[in-house]
């Protein structure tokens, strides 16, 4: 009867725990979603209900048609269809360069192979303003300027993918070597080993980076202005930046474009949410 009673008492100690751990979590959440609430809201509201400020934080009557009012003002779809492009080729060659890359530094035995890699993770402390000029004139040398090349092309060659590479480094050191030995003895090569094995068994980690490379790029604004002359070249980063030259005193408009923006990133997100944390998680346990 008393062990029973003090596993009672136990559980009971350990459900009030719970509860209060939830509580807490979710009211640190509700810190994180105001903003984004905040946005929608106020593209939701009429001019009127603007000048009230915070006197007035949900809309009377949700204005749904600001949002259409802000995909006409620009030309919108074009430059969807611009930040696509340079997305899709982007996470593509990034992905590539990077699992490549990161699978020389784990399973290749080279003279070097620890000291290359630790220069490259040396090029990550390299602020950008540091490298900005000398790529600026190699560009310019080659005709770049003014063409989505400069924003895609590094990406082949690993270019600002060092974090990406050493997340891939350790997944990969931490799959068991008796995989790659055996399918040596088998007559596989290394590029057979890479592609049939390593891949399958990094999914979460591949998609961890796909994940942050999308976003790195949808959301990159500094690329593209300065090498992106050409109007019908834009991205959505850029035409956010003219839609808010244009509309900048139209509070619900540029809300309305920026919820507009950003939803692709956050239902990416939401897809990939599962396996983007078990990359995360089991990046951080092995190697």
């Amino acid at each position: 009867m008393v062990k029973s009673e003090v596993y009672k008492s136990k559980k009971r100690r350990q459900l009030i725990v719970h509860i209060i751990l939830h509580i807490v979590l979710v009211l640190c959440s509700l810190v994180f979603v105001f903003p984004f609430l905040w946005m929608l809201f106020t593209a939701l509201k009429t001019p009127a209900e603007l000048l009230r400020g915070i006197q007035q934080f949900f809309p009377t009557v949700p204005q749904w048609q600001n949002f259409v009012k802000a995909i006409t003002s620009i030309p919108f779809f074009m430059y969807l269809k611009n930040s696509l492009i340079v997305v899709i080729l982007v996470v593509i060659g990034t992905t590539f360069s990077a699992t490549t890359a990161a699978y020389a530094f784990a399973r290749l035995n080279w003279k070097g192979r620890d000291k290359w890699f630790v220069i490259m993770l040396a090029t990550m402390m390299l602020p950008i303003q540091v490298i900005l000029i000398p790529t600026y004139i190699l560009y310019s040398k080659i005709g770049w300027l003014g063409t989505r090349l400069p924003l895609i092309v590094p990406a082949f060659f690993g270019g600002g993918a060092a974090f990406y590479i050493f997340l891939l480094r350790q997944f990969f050191k931490g799959i068991p070597k008796e995989l790659s030995e055996s399918a040596i003895i088998d007559g596989a090569n290394h590029w057979q080993i890479f592609i049939k094995i390593m891949l399958p068994l990094s999914k979460p980690a591949i998609v961890t980076v796909a994940l942050f490379t999308f976003m790195g790029s949808w959301n990159d604004y500094f690329g593209p202005l300065i090498f992106l002359s050409n109007p019908d070249h834009w991205t959505l980063a850029l035409g956010l930046r003219a839609f808010q030259t244009q509309y900048g005193g139209q509070y619900n408009l540029m809300m309305a474009a920026s919820i507009l923006i950003m939803m692709p990133t956050l239902i990416l997100f939401f897809l990939a949410q599962r396996t983007f944390i078990e990359g995360i998680k089991f990046t951080g346990i092995k190697g």
